[in-house]
């Protein structure tokens, strides 16, 4: 079996594991290294591409940061190994990492596909979101103002924060904290989460996958970025044309069979 090994770079304890399970690995397979830790390691490093390109599996060891960040390129599954905060996307924690992947070894698992989200901006296609992407003010405590379509259906003008469309897998994230609804991976659907609107009646939406939403601003709005996954930040203008819909492509992830509802119970509801 070829593997890939992705992990949050200059954390030494991070990085040990890392090199604990590269060696495990190696044993069972070809390794192909993420080149930050690759250096770190003295080993042969591979970009995000080739390692999607060249593996049946990838190992992340991080937070749920590091494997949004191997999202952006990996469309192959995902083992997640958390040694970050929370992890909800994770499925082990670091001190269970070699059993875990004994597991998988054994092929005593199964592959779990999740929704992500198809971004243009004026045209262009941007990188899918796994859990959201965001139009959001530039400054603090400034408002920005907005027209919001679903296939050219206008359904709100209001100001705000900013707003979140966010998929099943992102509603337990930002979308969560701004009073968005918790949504079963399997519902093919997106929330519609605006942030901090200045508007009583503007509420979460559920909208199909299949739908387009359209974001425009208005004239009087300045300084607003449109964030994918808290990582890739894109300047935007009231000219701007943000469409967002489903993506054709999925994220993929390794799991030993615990359901969403454990998760939830688990790591949301302390």
């Amino acid at each position: 079996m070829n593997w890939g090994l992705v992990c949050k770079p200059k954390v030494k304890k991070i990085v040990s594991l890392a090199m604990n399970v590269n060696e495990f690995l190696s044993e069972n397979g070809k390794v192909f290294a993420e080149k930050s830790f690759a250096t770190s390691a003295d080993l042969k490093g591979y970009s995000l591409k080739e390692i999607n390109e060249k593996s049946d599996i990838v190992v992340t060891i991080g937070g749920d940061g590091t494997i949004l960040m191997a999202l952006e390129e990996i469309e192959k599954p995902i083992f997640a190994i958390n040694s970050g905060g929370m992890g909800f996307l994770a499925e082990v924690e670091s001190k269970y990492a070699i059993d875990g992947l004994r597991r998988v070894i054994e092929g005593n698992y199964n592959t779990e596909e999740r929704t992500k989200l198809k971004i243009t901006l004026d045209g262009k296609r941007l990188t899918d979101a796994t859990n959201e992407v965001t139009v959001q003010t530039d400054r603090i405590a400034k408002i920005l103002y907005l027209k919001l379509f679903v296939d050219d259906e206008l359904i709100e003008t209001m100001g705000a924060d900013g707003i979140i469309v966010a998929t099943p897998t992102g509603s337990t994230s930002y979308s969560l904290s701004a009073g968005g609804p918790i949504m079963d991976p399997t519902v093919n659907a997106m929330i519609i989460a605006p942030l901090a609107p200045f508007k009583l009646s503007a509420r979460p939406w559920i909208v199909p996958l299949d739908k387009n939403i359209r974001i425009t601003l208005l004239a009087k709005s300045k300084e607003t970025k449109l964030v994918i996954d808290g990582r890739v930040a894109k300047v935007v203008t009231p000219e701007s044309n943000i469409v967002v819909t489903g993506s054709e492509k999925k994220a993929r992830f390794v799991r030993f069979g615990e359901s969403f509802y454990q998760m939830v119970r688990l790591k949301l509801i302390r």
